[in-house]
């Protein structure tokens, strides 16, 4: 499978509606960011190392689409859009997120595994410098997002938010982020258990809708200390995972799981 059947593949299925997604996905190949003789079009969560994963196609297609999908474009001359990227992870998903948003606005990617934060900046600047480039673009941190809320400057700043990585429900310090009106998409459920991919909707008022999409299997929010020991222990964080999907699966509803749960 190539890059633009992969497209072709996730617009057909219905995962790829709104236009912009769509345009951005096919602008950023996955195998630029992908492991080296791996794969990069099967549909499947790619391991990168020190208990992360690049998540599989029809996941990254569906959280980019609820981004867009929640995005309020401000007329010529009201503002740009800033966007967060929690857990960069190989760099592709804060690629698509700076795609979306064109030269309307910024994307500020973070993730707290040193060595990954390495990657993903070399695999954005070999295959999409120019984002690097401009200094209103797109931006890679080494740093734990959970300590932005503490940040003033970052008060309600964000129009959207994409969590690569598991809540058990939308944290406070992670909705001190979004602004009003902002969207976050974020999986949220049990460690190594099957987990909803949501939209968390931020409303004028301050209050907060969360609505659930697809059933995903994401590693969770926690320190780089603790990600790295789940990563030396790979195997039996796996065999968790397919142990709790088989058993939370089993009794769901008909059509509820949408997709076998593997590690997305």
């Amino acid at each position: 499978e190539s890059h633009e059947e992969l497209c072709a593949n996730l617009v057909e299925q219905g995962l790829l509606k709104n236009p912009l997604a769509a345009a951005a996905f096919s602008r950023v190949d996955r195998a630029d960011f992908a492991p080296e003789d791996i794969d990069a079009y099967v549909d499947a969560a790619l391991l990168l190392g020190a208990g992360s994963q690049m998540s599989a196609p029809h996941v990254h297609a569906s959280a980019l689409n609820l981004l867009a999908d929640g995005l309020r474009i401000p007329e010529a001359g009201l503002g740009a859009l800033r966007a967060l990227d929690i857990g960069a992870g190989s760099g592709y998903m804060c690629v698509l997120m700076a795609e979306v948003l064109g030269d309307r606005g910024s994307v500020l990617a973070v993730e707290h595994i040193e060595e990954l934060v390495t990657t993903a900046a070399a695999n954005v600047a070999q295959s999409h410098g120019d984002l690097l480039a401009a200094a209103d673009r797109l931006e890679i941190r080494c740093q734990d997002a959970r300590g932005l809320s503490e940040r003033p400057e970052f008060a309600e700043y964000f129009d959207i938010i994409h969590c690569g990585a598991a809540l058990p429900e939308p944290e406070p310090w992670i909705l001190a982020l979004l602004r009003p009106g902002g969207r976050l998409v974020v999986p949220l459920g049990p460690v190594d258990a099957p987990q909803w991919l949501c939209t968390v909707d931020k409303t004028a008022a301050g209050s907060v809708e969360v609505a659930k999409h697809i059933r995903v299997l994401y590693v969770p929010v926690t320190s780089a200390t603790h990600q790295r020991e789940r990563g030396e222990h790979w195997d039996d964080v796996v065999a968790s995972c397919v142990q709790n999907s088989a058993s939370v699966l089993e009794d769901a509803p008909a059509g509820e799981a949408n997709r076998s749960c593997t590690l997305t």
